[in-house]
């Protein structure tokens, strides 16, 4: 299916004809109890990137695309963190107020400030908006929906170093920290092999945590699923064919047939 897409939220996010490349990019969302917030969880929000040199430029919603984050409980947000982004989460004070380490935050691969070649995200929004993104992020939001025409994004340049992903071809694009659920769509921008010309705008609903693809189904997770296996992988979707037996020696996918005599040497290379 193909669209026309305009969008009013920033220059760089250009009128574009959208195609179906979204199976090459998804979204990840892992939950850990909070260390420092009692009875809270925090839940990163990671888009999976399908190579090395793919740049990731913004997050966004608009009046066509809602950028949607469901937190009914409401949020965490430290004191001492008064920016909307991980700008705010100066490594110093971590220290002292380890509590900021969980904060509530919107970023572009970073978890505080930028340094070297590395760019703080960029923000612009729409001052209508109920709340801003900005508001969200610093006060504790329940909900947010940027749903209007002029809309919002917060973006970096793809000369920033934190454009790129990480070494799991993943960039962290907020931290959510909750008593309760959270859900959403998210809708990014990503500029395959760096190549801004070639840039796809993606929309990707989650609920909970797990990899979600374009329209909210879950993304097939390859592994063994026999649990007779030595490798078995609950958390596999799809048999990939990987599932394996213990040897004679005890090692998964060995090729020992025999130790008849318990040496831990195989017996076609034991001279016993």
């Amino acid at each position: 299916m193909r669209k026309n897409i305009c969008l009013a939220v920033m220059a760089f996010l250009s009128c574009t004809m959208l195609t179906s490349v979204s199976a090459q990019y998804s979204l990840t969302v892992e939950s850990a109890p909070a260390v420092n917030v009692p009875g809270n969880t925090v839940y990163r929000l990671y888009v999976n990137m399908a190579d090395a040199s793919d740049k990731f430029s913004a997050v966004y919603g608009n009046d066509q695309q809602n950028l949607v984050i469901n937190t009914p409980s409401g949020t965490f947000n430290s004191a001492f963190n008064a920016s909307w982004s991980a700008s705010g989460i100066n490594p110093a004070f971590v220290a002292v107020f380890p509590d900021m380490a969980e904060d509530t935050y919107a970023t572009i691969g970073l978890e505080g400030p930028a340094t070297g070649t590395a760019a703080d995200p960029s923000l612009v929004e729409d001052p209508a908006l109920t709340p801003t993104i900005s508001s969200y992020f610093v006060n504790g939001g329940t909900g947010l929906n940027v749903n209007t025409l002029t809309g919002g994004s917060w973006y970096v340049l793809n000369t920033a170093a934190n454009a790129l992903p990480d070494a799991n071809l993943r960039v962290l694009i907020m931290q959510l920290t909750t008593e309760g659920t959270v859900d959403g769509t998210v809708n990014f921008q990503v500029f395959p092999l760096g190549v801004g010309a070639d840039q796809q705008q993606i929309s990707i609903t989650f609920n909970g945590t797990g990899t979600f693809t374009a329209g909210g189904a879950p993304a097939d997770v390859p592994g063994c699923m026999d649990a007779t296996a030595c490798n078995y992988d609950a958390a596999a979707t799809v048999d990939d064919g990987s599932c394996a037996t213990l040897d004679a020696l005890g090692v998964c996918g060995g090729t020992c047939a025999a130790d008849a005599d318990g040496d831990l040497i195989c017996d076609d290379v034991d001279p016993c």
